[in-house]
């Protein structure tokens, strides 16, 4: 880890020798499973199963909302107590700031989404549950009207989800096969 990029040759390959620690990978395949999941209840299961799942649909989908905010809290604390490896010393300006806004809009949005629907919950008088066990406090008050307008701000922030995680995955999917430069390794398990 201590050796300069030129013992590497160029194109900054010893910051690729710097993983991600372990609980960061954990976090983030632990956060990729639950929004994995959040897509399969939002966006898979109410076409497949009859209207009569719904309910319980929206019980693992609030339950899976609040598991991945408290996730991400105690992801963002990591993350500010163990800073991120360096990005490779040869990708241009432009693209470590989008890589960095990206990562940080994440955050953004995987805590703000979840209070969201938390909210939403709340106005349509449901009470989400942490992990699906623990009874979250109220929000906000019932209100059919206030309900429905943060659901289109909960459904908005979720469609910048979905372009974050498109932007992500092109991201890792250009290094692995056009630089070719070990970047994804960092964030693989093992």
């Amino acid at each position: 880890m201590g050796m300069s990029a030129e013992a590497h040759g160029a194109g900054g390959a010893a910051a690729l020798d710097q993983p991600y620690d372990g609980v960061s990978r954990t976090f983030h395949w632990l956060v990729v499973a639950l929004v994995l999941m959040q897509i399969t209840l939002a966006l898979v299961l109410p076409s497949l199963l009859p209207k009569s799942a719904e309910d319980s649909i929206t019980a693992w989908h609030l339950g899976t909302g609040s598991t991945i905010l408290l996730v991400m809290l105690l992801r963002l604390g990591w993350r500010l107590a163990h800073p991120m490896p360096p990005a490779p010393s040869d990708l241009s300006a432009g693209l470590r700031i989008l890589a960095r806004t990206t990562h940080w809009a994440f955050y953004l949005v995987l805590i703000v989404l979840p209070l969201l629907g938390w909210m939403a919950a709340n106005a349509y008088g449901a009470t989400p549950r942490l992990l699906g066990l623990i009874p979250l406090p109220r929000l906000v008050a019932p209100d059919q009207a206030f309900g429905e307008a943060i659901g289109v701000v909960h459904k908005t922030f979720a469609t910048v989800l979905l372009g974050l995680i498109v932007m992500h995955v092109s991201g890792a999917l250009y290094h692995a096969f056009v630089k070719r430069d070990g970047v994804i390794r960092r964030m693989i398990p093992g």
